[in-house]
């Protein structure tokens, strides 16, 4: 019987052992770009103009970093629903209404849309995803009359995240012979290619045709074998024989892995969480043998080419510090080869599954800090109405000092004019008292002992102040009982502050909670430390195009983490 729980106990390990290899590229990628960076700017220092083009060309290059995952195979052979299962939801439109003559290709985006790119020319139109059947389908499209050259699906998985492009590709073989043409012209662009042939016929001859041509554009490629649930277990050994023994004929390559599996069932058991169906599916399988080939092969490959070109830009020209930088880049070429090297037999026998449920979109403020801001709201909301009102309110802001500077401005933008000049006389009056009694020699009224220079508002008789202090008080007791009792520390898109989080931790004696939150805190950082490292290389790179919108927050999002929310002066434990 499946232990369920220790299913998706190794699941989640496997998910851990994927984010740390594909953030080990993505590190050493990042450390290249810095290394380009230091080059680019030597290279303007000394007016190296054909230098500073080449760098910035290679800076590019690294910034694009697209890995054309291209799946292709004959019409109705499950292509569609083999690229839903694993992203995890039905996405694609599926089913035996051939699709038009339009690549769709499937990337990371912060929230699910559709970009539909028009053949020969530059623009581009927004749909969503429910629409998508509207324009790559031959019943809604026919012929492609609307001239979609691609059809781009931006969905939040995080596979995707790291520049891994899913192309769906028009079948081969079917009732519109534009669709092959288009298929064909697209296998240059691939970097792998996955093609599906299915068990009710497998490898037909025009199939075997196909993956010869396949076979000659690319050096990896994945030979599936779907809808492997219509036949008993005895026959799918057959199928399984057979088709092996097909491509190994045709292609002359002994080492041809097949997989078989059921897309069907696969993207069943993703979108009810059944995880023993999920792995009968032979899904993970596939998925682990494609991310074990980007991990270990394809993204070696590109750095260390990148790696080379680098070198030989330092050779050819002379830079400031150039042996220091050729030194470092023969470090990290190295790392990389020692990675390379070792890769495959560290993960076959843990083999890491990428993460393909849920959305992966990462949004930072801080739970406490949000708290505050919203009560210190609400009381300034009602109070600046009442300082406006009554003169006995008045007359109690004006002997406080009114309020501290942060919160004097916060209160200007919910007060008018005319309201500000309803309340703040008494202040200026009770100043103007204080600076002329300062004048004359004498103690100012209002000062606090040990003042010598002028009396300013204090934060310790803001009454906005007090109200930002309880407010923090209470949200910090309430997210320590809210972890204590086994919650996730504020709810979706929360998370903490430094100072904040120091705060709960101060609180908080449960260890295991606390190491819970220091591991969930911690990855945020980590996240949010790559989305600006990605944000700087595509800016750099040229492809402002390519950023997404968790990246185009990433700059607020880290000075959030470090400092909380601009509003808010952190004052916990003070009384």
């Amino acid at each position: 019987m499946v232990n369920e729980e220790e299913v998706r106990g190794r699941e989640g390990e496997e998910h851990e052992d994927a984010v740390k290899v594909l953030a080990g590229y993505e590190r050493r990628k990042h450390e290249l770009a810095q290394i380009l960076r230091e080059m680019h700017a030597d290279a303007y220092q000394t007016k190296h103009q054909a230098l500073e083009r080449q760098i910035s060309d290679l800076t590019k290059k690294l910034a694009e970093d697209r890995f054309y995952l291209t799946v292709v195979g004959q019409f109705s052979r499950g292509k569609s629903t083999l690229m839903n299962a694993v992203l995890g939801k039905d996405y694609l439109p599926s089913g035996i209404v051939p699709v038009t003559s339009a690549i769709t290709a499937v990337s990371y985006g912060s929230r699910e849309r559709v970009v539909l790119r028009i053949a020969g020319s530059n623009l581009t139109t927004e749909i969503g995803i429910h629409e998508l059947a509207d324009f790559v389908t031959e019943r809604m499209n026919p012929g492609n009359r609307n001239r979609i050259e691609m059809a781009e699906v931006q969905v939040p998985v995080e596979i995707l995240q790291r520049g891994f492009f899913f192309v769906d590709t028009p079948g081969l073989g079917s009732a519109v012979r534009e669709n092959t043409a288009t298929t064909l012209n697209f296998l240059p662009n691939a970097d792998a290619i996955v093609f599906v042939t299915s068990c009710d016929a497998p490898l037909t001859e025009g199939e075997l045709g196909y993956l010869r041509q396949c076979r000659s554009a690319v050096r990896q490629m994945f030979l599936v074998v779907n809808k492997m649930d219509l036949v008993s277990s005895a026959d799918r050994e057959r199928v399984i024989t057979f088709v092996k023994i097909k491509a190994q004929e045709e292609l002359g390559d002994a080492s041809v892995r097949v997989h078989a599996l059921s897309a069907r069932n696969a993207l069943e058991a993703r979108m009810t969480s059944d995880a023993a169906k999920l792995r009968d599916s032979g899904v993970p399988e596939l998925e682990t043998g494609l991310v074990n080939y980007i991990t270990s092969q394809k993204q070696a490959d590109s750095l260390l080419q990148a790696c080379d070109r680098a070198t030989e830009l330092l050779r050819v020209r002379a830079v400031g510090r150039r042996e220091e930088l050729l030194a470092r880049i023969a470090d990290l070429r190295g790392e990389i080869e020692r990675e390379a090297g070792s890769g495959e037999s560290n993960r076959s026998s843990h083999a890491p599954r990428p993460s393909v449920s849920g959305s992966s979109v990462l949004r930072v403020t801080c739970a406490v800090c949000d708290r505050i801001v919203d009560g210190v709201f609400d009381f300034l909301r009602t109070y600046q109405y009442e300082l406006y009102v009554s003169a006995d309110v008045q007359r109690a802001h004006a002997d406080a000092g009114g309020f501290c500077p942060m919160h004097t401005w916060q209160y200007a933008n919910l007060a008018s004019p005319q309201g500000i000049c309803s309340a703040y006389p008494q202040v200026l009056f009770r100043f103007s008292e204080d600076l002329r009694r300062l004048a004359e020699g004498e103690a100012p009224k209002h000062a606090s002992s040990g003042v010598a220079g002028p009396p300013l508002p204090a934060h310790e008789t803001c009454l906005a102040c007090q109200k930002a202090l309880h407010a923090e008080q209470k949200a910090v007791r309430q997210l320590v009982g809210h972890l204590q009792a086994g919650g996730n520390g504020g709810g979706t898109g929360k998370r903490l502050c430094l100072t904040h989080l120091e705060a709960v931790l101060l609180a908080l004696h449960d260890s295991s909670a606390g190491r819970e939150l220091l591991l969930r805190e911690s990855e945020v950082f980590r996240r949010v430390a790559e989305n600006l490292q990605r944000y700087a290389l595509k800016h750099e790179g040229r492809r402002s195009d390519l950023i997404t919108e968790e990246e185009w927050q990433a700059p607020k999002q880290a000075l959030t983490l470090l400092t909380g929310h601009r509003n808010v002066q952190p004052r916990f434990g003070r009384s």
